[in-house]
């Protein structure tokens, strides 16, 4: 009988192989020799998310890159991904990102942004959809890791976040959020990925083991530490924890081992 693992790795592989036409979970069950539940029980395990729901950010995400990378219509993307009409395909799309894909389309220009899953217990659930403001999925997470597991990567901290959302409302804790992500994103290289791995808490995987750019955007970003944002008639400070690490594992690496240490991260930039 295959392990978690093995389970893991066949369905993603015939997920990615089928993302546009249907897929029947009975069928996937049967490719990764498990039964139904067995496959539910692994996906909820490793990504806290249904096997539909995975499948179904996946292909909106599969959907949303085309948008960007082709000058497919609307209609052509919807059909090539399962749905009759383009009006179909919007609503499920907005479900996902919170924007039309024509909005999409306009607005964004690097090569995907993100709805937010967990591993592990860390949430990325996209409990708003206007936060879903990150560089790429999560399903792609799987080539990213072994790819960039040991280059340079940053991690970074929304302080006071609770503390906003307490005092000055929801909205104010969105729009620091939301600045945190602008001063991450004008740091950043066209080729680096930046994740949501929490409420207020981030990861940027560099492309490169060289320490030097990861510690430039963590320089760049704490110089605007204390500059404040206006949100309504509010005007608040927004303070970001950021710190430059390195990756250190020798052979194949998975999510939980790689968040695992992102967690770290995280703990270590609390306690500098």
């Amino acid at each position: 009988m295959a392990n978690n693992a093995e389970v893991l790795i066949n369905a993603l592989d015939y997920i990615e192989d089928n993302i546009a036409g249907e897929i029947m979970l009975q069928e996937l069950a049967d490719y990764c020799y498990v039964s139904v539940s067995s496959l539910q029980k692994t996906f909820k395990y490793a990504f806290h998310v249904s096997v539909k729901e995975y499948i179904l950010r996946r292909r909106f995400s599969c959907a949303a890159r085309d948008m960007l990378q082709t000058d497919d219509s609307i209609l052509d993307i919807a059909i090539k991904f399962g749905y009759s009409n383009a009006e179909s395909f919007t609503r499920g799309f907005r479900k996902i990102w919170g924007i039309t894909p024509s909005e999409y389309r306009k607005t964004w220009h690097f090569s995907g942004h993100t709805p937010k899953f967990s591993v592990q217990g860390m949430c990325l659930y996209s409990e708003d959809d206007n936060m879903s403001r990150v560089k790429y999925d999560l399903t792609e997470l799987y080539d990213v890791i072994q790819d960039r597991k040991n280059n340079a990567y940053v991690c970074a901290d929304l302080c006071r976040l609770m503390w906003i959302n307490d005092n000055l409302g929801r909205d104010a804790g969105d729009a620091a959020l939301l600045e945190l992500m602008r001063r991450v994103e004008s740091a950043c290289n066209d080729d680096d990925i930046f994740l949501r791995i929490g409420g207020d808490e981030f990861v940027v995987f560099t492309n490169s083991r060289d320490m030097e750019h990861a510690n430039e955007v963590v320089q760049k970003v704490s110089l605007q530490n204390e500059q404040t944002i206006k949100c309504g008639d509010k005007e608040f400070s927004v303070h970001v924890h950021i710190g430059a690490f390195q990756g250190n594992f020798e052979k194949h690496v998975n999510a939980t081992d790689m968040f695992a240490t992102i967690a770290e991260g995280i703990h270590e930039i609390h306690n500098l």
